[in-house]
């Protein structure tokens, strides 16, 4: 299957340490929470799951408990070289259906220099998905692994970006690399995932693999222009495009759809729901549905670390 964490779960105390009954108690309590979850998110992924995909080339990295800031190192699949950008050049993209010369340079920028741009979240629940989510966001944080605010928290996140080369040995993607996100004030794991690119039918996807205990959660973008230099990356689209789930039974399509748009902060059609200040230089969305049924969206700002005051 690939790489995998060190031996231990992040239902491991960071350090060893003789605690009171009660404390004992809230620990083992935690335990069997995070177990049933992982179990029961387990179940539910396989009922989710469609058919077997044989042809859309994943990600094989997965973890085995908790991820967090330092899964790169742990799991031992960086190469030490630090791109800056989800992408190194959006050029690469160009099809049909993709004109990166269309694009705000602010949105290009963003891609290309993503680690140089602070971000913030915000995140949206949607009904009849609440009550699920919470649930999920008790285990997400302790695996620090697609942990986002859970419903009724309308805190916004400051994020923190670094990104590190994979081994290509380990992930033979296009262009493999880490994302690591974490809580700028915490130190929290928020998103960690491995961007690459792949080629399929004479257009090159954007292909991330998010690293979950013994799978990981896939997607594959096609990059779309939208008018005033704004992009959009969409599961909805003909070939390759989709969610899936790697599993050591095999790979399998989801009932999921996603879409991100970045706007330039001063374009005509910018949405006005996502926090931001003067000084943010693009806006983004990212939305998902589950059945056709929309359960979450997440807004981000960001700007440039030359704009930082």
């Amino acid at each position: 299957m690939g790489p995998v964490v060190e031996n231990r779960t992040f239902l491991d105390p960071a350090a060893e340490r003789v605690g009171t009954m009660d404390e004992r108690r809230g620990t083992v309590g935690g335990a069997l929470t995070t177990a049933l979850g992982l179990a029961g998110l387990g179940y539910a992924a396989r009922r989710l799951a469609g058919s077997r995909v044989t042809d859309v080339p994943l990600s094989p990295l997965v973890a085995r408990g908790r991820v967090g800031g330092d899964w790169v190192a742990r799991a031992g699949v960086g190469t030490g070289d630090h791109p800056v950008g989800e992408m190194d050049d959006m050029a690469a993209f160009a099809g049909d259906g993709f004109d990166p010369e269309l694009v705000d340079p602010d949105v290009r920028a963003f891609y290309e220099r993503t680690s140089e741009h602070a971000l913030s979240l915000t995140a949206e629940w949607h009904r009849p998905f609440r009550t699920g989510a919470w649930l999920a966001s008790q285990l997400t944080g302790r695996m620090e692994q697609l942990n986002l605010p859970a419903p009724g928290d309308g805190r916004t996140v400051r994020l923190r970006s670094e990104f590190e080369r994979i081994d290509p040995a380990l992930d033979p993607r296009d262009g493999a690399r880490m994302w690591v996100r974490t809580d700028a004030d915490t130190g929290d794991g928020v998103f960690v995932a491995a961007y690459g690119s792949h080629v399929a039918d004479g257009e090159r996807y954007v292909n991330i693999g998010v690293p979950l205990p013994g799978c990981n959660l896939s997607t594959v973008l096609s990059l779309r222009n939208l008018d005033d230099g704004a992009v959009a990356l969409t599961t909805e689209a003909a070939g390759d495009p989709g969610l899936y789930l790697l599993t050591p039974s095999g790979s399998f399509e989801l009932p999921m759809a996603q879409r991100f748009r970045v706007w330039p902060a001063d374009g005509a059609a910018v949405p006005t729901d996502v926090p931001r200040t003067d000084e943010t230089a693009i806006v983004a969305t990212h939305e998902m549905w589950l059945y056709g049924q929309q359960f979450l969206t997440v807004r981000y700002a960001g700007q440039t670390s030359t704009s930082t005051s």
